[in-house]
């Protein structure tokens, strides 16, 4: 039974791919790679760490490209608007990875914390495009 759950979960992996490239949702290469070569949960979950790190990274590089780039009141308003942003991403995510959804709830949780972060990064950067266009 664990099995046909990890086949299944592995199947959807796969099957989202090319919509998720077609999306151009900025997760990385390296990413989509390791994904492809999972065979378990752990190894999905494993993937999905390893991208956190990435896009954590480009997360904070986003935000602080765009910090340098804007003057008060509007540091104050991106500030908390963060703060916002990353207790929503939080929430929803959580509600993603339902408890009582078994381990592919978990891959769904961890990818759902991967698209919204790297689609909050773009957005990070086209508000750093519209202030720099100032």
């Amino acid at each position: 039974m664990r099995v046909i759950a990890c086949l299944a979960v592995l199947g959807l992996a796969v099957a989202a791919a090319p919509a998720r490239a077609a999306e151009n949702d900025g997760l990385s290469a390296e990413y989509e790679r390791c994904m492809a070569r999972a065979v378990s949960t752990a190894d999905m979950l494993n993937c999905a760490a390893a991208e956190s790190r990435v896009q954590d990274s480009a997360l904070n590089g986003a935000y602080q490209a765009l910090l340098r780039r804007l003057e008060a009141p509007r540091t104050g308003q991106l500030r908390v608007a963060q703060r916002v942003w990353l207790e929503f991403r939080q929430a929803n995510c959580a509600y993603v990875a339902n408890p009582a959804g078994g381990t592919a709830a978990r891959v769904a949780g961890s990818t759902c914390m991967l698209q919204m972060t790297a689609a909050r990064v773009r957005e990070l950067h086209a508000f750093a495009s519209e202030a720099a266009a100032r």
